[in-house]
C-alpha cells in the first residue's frame, strides 16, 4: 500500500473512501448494473476530484494544471476504490 500513496496525494485519500462506501451502496440498492459501478465511481471521483481541486484552486500554476490534477487524481481514487472492495471480496472467498 506503500506504493499507492505516491500516486494519490493525501488531500484525496478520503474520497478513496467516499467512493467505496459509495459503491457499496449502488451494489446493495440494486439500481445500477453491477458492470457499471466502477464507470459511476469514476465518474463521481472525477468529479469530487474537481470540487477538492477547486478548494485548493491558488496551488496551481493554471486551470490545465488543475484540471488534469483533479481528473487524474480521481480517477486513481476510484481505481483505489474498486481494488479494494475486491481484495475484501477475493480474501473472503466471494467472487
Amino acid at each position: 500500500m506503500e506504493d499507492f500513496s505516491r500516486f494519490i496525494k493525501p488531500d484525496f485519500t478520503v474520497l478513496v473512501a467516499a467512493l467505496y462506501c459509495l459503491g457499496i451502496a449502488l451494489r446493495r440498492s440494486a439500481l445500477f448494473p453491477n458492470n457499471m459501478i466502477p464507470l459511476l465511481l469514476t465518474a463521481c471521483g472525477a468529479g469530487l476530484g474537481g470540487l477538492s481541486v477547486a478548494a485548493h484552486y491558488s496551488a496551481y500554476a493554471n486551470p490545465a494544471a488543475a484540471f488534469l490534477d483533479a481528473l487524474v487524481q480521481g480517477i486513481l481514487c476510484a481505481g483505489m476504490a474498486v481494488y479494494i472492495n475486491q481484495l475484501i471480496k477475493q480474501s473472503a472467498g466471494n467472487k
